[in-house]
């Protein structure tokens, strides 16, 4: 009997209210209050998990079995790790030596549905083994994804919660955490079938998105930043989020349109 899998099953008896299956080698209950209708004999696809004491099978179909990866919520904190809702009507354990990051209950995390050292359902959050790599894209294809990781590198991503991927750190604008879903373009793809990603558009599009950006920054700052053509590119992207080089694009194209002049270490509105 495959536990964490749905498969065929048989029901073999009916004791003090109790359903009971079988795969020919094992008998399982059916949880309460399920298949009254059922008659011995009868064929069911039955999911079977951790009960109490033994195995127990369930009708209803759960999010994950053993060896998807999915999106799932996490509905309780206990001493030793977090309870995660399955979609059945007993919740799966993710321990803390399997989590990334800091969790909140309520809210939803890219995991993996495996067999721990005891034979016990579980889920794990440590997914990189478990991404593919490259098969499927090209440079500049537009895709979504799961971070699932953040190091010093950048934020790791599944990519359609299947493929392995990284978006840079300098390609980081704004506050990231474990559980975001994010749109990106391929920036390059490695040998190794490894993807880079960038959030940005290509720069004759995101052009005019950093010039807006820009716009409501001098607007907040009594229309001046001082920023200029020759200011600190670090100074830049903290104050901004943007490279020198997109940000000398960004206030060209202002200055082109006659909405801002340009000094050395500042910028103002016309």
């Amino acid at each position: 009997m495959d536990l964490g899998k749905i498969q065929k099953l048989e029901v073999v008896s009916k004791e003090n209210g109790r359903i009971y299956l079988s795969d020919g080698q094992r008998k399982v209950v059916l949880n309460k209050d399920e298949g009254k209708d059922l008659n011995v004999k009868d064929k069911v696809y039955a999911f079977v998990y951790n009960g109490h004491k033994d195995f127990e099978a369930t009708l209803k179909k759960p999010y994950a079995e053993v060896g998807d990866l999915k999106k799932l919520k996490v509905v309780d904190k206990a001493r030793v790790g977090y309870f995660v809702d399955n979609g059945i009507d007993k919740d799966v354990f993710l321990p803390f030596s399997e989590t990334s990051g800091r969790l909140q209950v309520g809210e939803e995390y890219l995991m993996y549905l495996y067999h721990d050292k005891s034979d016990r359902l579980a889920f794990t959050m440590n997914i990189k083994d478990k991404l593919k790599t490259n098969e499927n894209f090209k440079i500049n294809d537009h895709v979504s994804g799961t971070i699932y990781g953040i190091g010093k590198p950048g934020a790791f991503v599944a990519i359609e919660n299947k493929y392995d991927g990284m978006i840079p750190r300098e390609e980081l604008k704004g506050i990231y955490k474990i559980g975001d879903e994010v749109e990106a373009r391929v920036q390059r793809i490695l040998q190794n079938g490894f993807i880079t990603l960038t959030l940005r558009q290509k720069a004759y599009k995101q052009m005019d998105a950093d010039a807006d950006e820009i716009l409501e920054l001098l607007e907040e700052n009594g229309g001046v930043v001082e920023l200029g053509d020759k200011s600190d590119p670090e100074l830049i992207k903290d104050i901004t989020g943007l490279s020198k080089k997109a940000y000398k694009r960004a206030i060209g194209l202002l200055y082109k349109k006659k909405l801002i002049n340009i000094y050395d270490k500042k910028i103002e509105l016309k």
